[in-house]
């Protein structure tokens, strides 16, 4: 599952300073780059290829701001087919909404866990991995918290691409760096840790790829599931 941030922050897309800039040349901006590269290695562990993919902090065509919705411009369904499905949704989407914010992760996560908690009720075997992709620092602090410590029980993983100059130590909160579990409003504690977040500007030098640092924690989480809900490998 991909959310793109479409907040006004991220600058006119139409300008070539701006994060969601589609180059003629064929460049890819920093979005393109972390939604190609993780989804490259991702896909070979989805059988059917059909994504879940949503943007985040922007007006579309006729509508109030809206804090989930489905990249692809439909009303009924959020999934595309493939790789080129999301890229291509994303860029159409540039199109037809208009930047706006603030920067909400909450919406996204809860809609992602309704995703997993749908397929956990049906028996069906699937774990799933959200990519949000962010410019900005997040104003829903604590409800994001509240829906990560829901979420911790749910079969889901969720990898943070921070894109831009901002000041990202938010995220370093939700990544839970120090071992420190999160608190829900209500004083529940995270079951897990479910999070793993990567600034890109740390990753431009080459030395370490955005895919190692992404994914360098989703192994032990997904054991870490399995093991908590006595899953055992298929023999």
């Amino acid at each position: 599952m991909v959310a793109i941030d479409f907040t006004a922050s991220n600058g006119n897309p139409r300008l070539p300073d701006s994060l969601h800039y589609i180059d003629p040349s064929g460049r890819l901006n920093a979005y393109q780059k972390a939604i190609y590269e993780v989804g490259e290695v991702l896909q070979f562990y989805d059988a059917d290829k059909r994504y879940p993919a949503w943007g985040f902090g922007a007006r579309p065509i006729d509508g109030p701001v809206s804090h989930c919705f489905n990249l692809n411009g439909s009303s009924n369904y959020c999934e595309v087919q493939g790789i080129q499905g999301i890229m291509m949704a994303y860029t159409s989407a540039l199109f037809n909404v208009s930047l706006a914010g603030p920067t909400l992760f909450g919406h996204v996560i809860n809609r992602a866990s309704i995703v997993a908690c749908d397929s956990l009720s049906t028996g069906a075997k699937k774990y799933f991995a959200l990519l949000i992709i962010t410019d900005g620092v997040i104003t829903d602090l604590q409800e994001t918290k509240d829906a990560l410590v829901k979420a911790s029980d749910l079969p889901l993983s969720i990898l943070i691409v921070g894109v831009g100059g901002a000041d990202f130590k938010e995220m370093e909160i939700l990544d839970a760096v120090k071992g420190e579990r999160l608190e829900s409003t209500t004083g529940c504690i995270a079951s897990r840790d479910i999070v793993q977040f990567v600034p890109f500007r740390d990753l431009q030098s080459g030395e370490i790829s955005m895919v190692g640092a992404l994914l360098a924690e989703l192994p032990t989480q997904f054991l870490t599931y399995m093991r908590r809900r006595d899953i055992k490998p298929s023999t």
